[in-house]
């Protein structure tokens, strides 16, 4: 049943793309997915969390945890700090340890409301330099540390790799890509499959949008799995699907 009422209120909410926009007045306790963490593959988490983004209602937000033989890397925080809190918890519940590290994709709350809770807790963060700029002018915590500073990508550590493909959703959007898991998480850049626009373009660069997105096809040929931020998870059909709606917004 719980499955079932997130599902509704995700169908109804899908095609509003998250914000930086602060919590609502009539923002609701956080809804948590069970099991809270969902496995997609061998040691890979997407994490989930709501908030209530006015006129559209609860909206989810998708992050990314991966177990590595030096520690788990969490992509993304949950909505707040309260969330993710939450979502350390549950972390730490379902695999014995808290995140080594955590990569935020771009200054939005829903990427990187959380920063607080993790430098409380004595995680690492790291965030693109155009995040660490834009984030105190959005009401958010920058990451102690910058990524993608003088290239386009990084290897983190066992497989995990970063990417900068240029401005779309943000100026600043990054993807991350687990390559034995051929898992590509590209955060808001991504559309889900049955969205039918970009959602929120308020930072956006519209006109370079399918642009980005075709390099990042093109850097991760071998990547079988898509994670957008908000929506179901797919195969490379959502590049070509969001392709496609950033081309159509672009000759609007």
């Amino acid at each position: 049943m719980v499955r079932f009422l997130l599902a509704a209120l995700f169908t109804l909410t899908l095609n509003a793309c998250a914000t930086d926009t602060g919590k609502s007045e009539s923002a609701l306790p956080p809804i948590l997915p069970e099991p809270p963490l969902e496995k997609i593959a061998e040691g890979v988490w997407i994490h989930k969390s709501y908030e209530v983004i006015k006129p559209w209602g609860p909206i989810l937000s998708q992050g990314l945890v991966i177990k590595t033989d030096t520690g788990l890397i969490l992509v993304d925080t949950a909505w707040g700090d309260d969330d993710t809190e939450i979502l350390l918890e549950m972390i730490s519940k379902e695999t014995g340890e808290l995140p080594a590290a955590t990569v935020v994709t771009h200054a939005h709350q829903d990427k990187m409301g959380g920063m607080d809770a993790l430098h409380e807790a004595g995680i690492e963060t790291f965030a693109h330099a155009f995040t660490n700029e834009d984030a105190p002018k959005r009401g958010l915590t920058p990451a102690k540390t910058i990524v993608l500073e003088n290239s386009t990508q990084s290897t983190v550590t066992d497989g995990v790799t970063l990417f900068y493909p240029g401005a779309g959703h943000t100026r600043d959007n990054i993807v991350v890509y687990y390559a034995p898991a051929k898992i590509l998480f590209g955060g808001c850049l991504i559309r889900p499959g049955d969205s039918n626009n970009l959602g929120n373009t308020a930072d956006g660069d519209v006109a370079n949008w399918a642009k980005a997105v075709r390099k990042v096809a093109a850097q991760f040929p071998e990547a079988e799995i898509i994670i957008p931020s908000h929506g179901a998870a797919g195969g490379r059909e959502l590049l070509d699907h969001t392709i496609a709606l950033a081309e159509e917004a672009a000759n609007e």
